[in-house]
């Protein structure tokens, strides 16, 4: 008899910078730049506050906190200024981060850049929360199964439409409870006694268990990358690249991630599905759709390299990915302009600014009138030094293959 349960392990390569937040963000008196060497320390907090004691450089501290001092002079060299030593810095660190990107913003303002962190463990490894990948099956996999049975779920797109009345937060409500019922439809296969409909337990995702994807032992050291948006509106200093002063904390390309999955066979073939290989190759299809889109719109002479490495990926993980790598309406629409046109107006209403001549609201990057090829205009790069990916792109191979 065949076990239910069988468990794969994966290796995840990051082809290029890969950020999952943390949901911590450091100010620039929360972390530590070596300009010299463009390199960001994270800090121990317990290892932190005794040195500040045994240092008795408490109220300094807060002093330069308080009086904004940062924002002319860093925390390095800060503390230098106060008579610490380089190497007594770097012990306090979790781990470090390369940081080109941060020299350049600060030549420009003088100044340093709040950091949006990487989950890390205890011990400042970086690593993919299990969830995140999770997630990303699970958006494969209803990309999957709509696209094997679009007239089943054509309801669904009518009901979105429908619904595009009205105040905006009422319609994204709506949109919600459709979408709730959509993934029901999809993925609520389990027939179990005593269970309502809409009952969670019905889910077969409730047969795929993803661990945490960590680093091999050591392995913590990141880099800081500027976003970075590539855009087609033709308004001047703001086509090609425009770099937005937003800085995340990324695993660097090149790292590779260790994580397990555990299914229960019965469970997916419910779904009508007969391997973990499927899954993956339905993450591979949702990314590469999305990809195609843009490559239409920059996939010119510069940009076509990006795209040919985009190939070996499964998957886009992560944050900071972009609108199509996180949106089914590509998948319901009954075609790339139905689609286009809904995702621009939605944008237009959900980002806008005050008129200064009228006083009224109106849209803040004019999605309908400026995205004649693809809503949003935009491709989500990672940059630095002299590199360039399209940010989050990963490969996933099962360990042994």
């Amino acid at each position: 008899m065949m076990n239910r349960l069988f468990r794969r392990e994966y290796e995840l390569e990051c082809i290029a910078p890969l950020h999952v937040g943390s949901g911590e963000k450091l100010m620039a008196f929360e972390y530590l730049y070596d300009r010299k060497r463009q390199e960001v320390y994270f800090l121990d907090e317990s290892k932190w506050i005794a040195f500040l004691e045994k240092r008795s450089l408490l109220d300094d501290f807060a002093v330069y906190v308080e009086r904004r001092e940062f924002q002319r002079k860093s925390l390095w060299e800060w503390f230098l200024g106060m008579g610490v030593r380089e190497a007594e810095l770097r012990a306090l660190a979790l781990r470090k981060a390369h940081a080109a990107t941060l020299t350049a913003e600060r030549d420009r303002k003088k100044t340093l850049n709040d950091i949006v962190c990487q989950a890390a463990l205890a011990d400042g490894a970086p690593y993919i929360p299990g969830s995140a990948i999770k997630g990303a099956m699970r958006t494969g996999l209803l990309y999957g199964i709509i696209g094997r049975e679009p007239q089943r779920f054509q309801r669904f797109w009518q009901e979105i439409v429908n619904a595009a009345r009205g105040p905006l937060r009422e319609k994204q409500k709506m949109w919600s409870k459709t979408m709730a019922r959509l993934e029901q439809e999809a993925l609520h296969t389990l027939s179990l006694p005593n269970t309502r409909a809409g009952d969670a337990v019905m889910s077969a995702l409730r047969g795929l268990r993803v661990s945490d994807a960590v680093c091999a032992e050591g392995e913590k050291e990141t880099i800081v990358l500027q976003k970075v948006d590539l855009t087609t509106k033709k308004k001047q200093g703001e086509d090609g690249e425009n770099k937005i002063s937003l800085f995340r904390e990324c695993l660097p390309a090149g790292r590779r991630l260790r994580f397990s999955v555990t299914a229960d066979r019965s469970m997916l073939q419910s779904l009508g599905i007969s391997s973990l290989d499927e899954i993956i190759g339905m993450m591979r299809a949702y990314m590469n759709d999305g990809l195609r889109l843009q490559e239409r719109t920059f996939g010119d002479k510069a940009y076509r390299p990006l795209f040919e490495e985009a190939r070996e990926a499964e998957c886009l993980l992560g944050g900071g990915t972009g609108f199509l790598s996180k949106t089914l309406v590509h998948a319901l629409a009954p075609s790339k302009e139905a689609a286009r046109h809904f995702i621009a107006r939605h944008l237009d209403e959900k980002f806008t600014k005050r008129d200064r001549a009228t006083g009224r609201r109106r849209p803040a990057h004019d999605h309908e009138l400026l995205d004649a090829k693809l809503s949003p205009r935009t491709l989500k790069l990672a940059c630095e030094d002299y590199d360039e990916w399209i940010l989050g792109l990963c490969r996933i191979r099962e360990v042994g293959r």
